[in-house]
């Protein structure tokens, strides 16, 4: 099992490769002159998913942290009343 540096540093790894093939994706493939069958295009969506994805990561990301807090702050109301 590896230890907690060694994990860190695979996530941190992974974290910056998703993050420039996110930034290729969106910032720089629109504006590159390629012919429909560059093998390029091949390794990336359509540009359309590049914002409907994180938004809706974003959405279920929130929506969890939103459930997390009620639950939890309501669990503590309900302690509270009990005594």
């Amino acid at each position: 099992m590896a230890s907690n540096a060694q994990l860190g540093k695979i996530i941190l790894l992974i974290a910056i490769a998703v993050f420039f093939y996110y930034f290729f994706w969106v910032a720089i493939l629109p504006f590159m002159i390629l012919d429909e069958g560059n093998p390029i295009l091949s390794l990336f969506p359509p540009l359309k998913y590049a914002f409907i994805v994180p938004t809706v990561f974003g959405v279920i990301c929130l929506g969890g942290i939103a459930v997390f807090s009620f639950y939890h702050i309501w669990s503590i109301t309900a302690q509270s009343k009990r005594t």
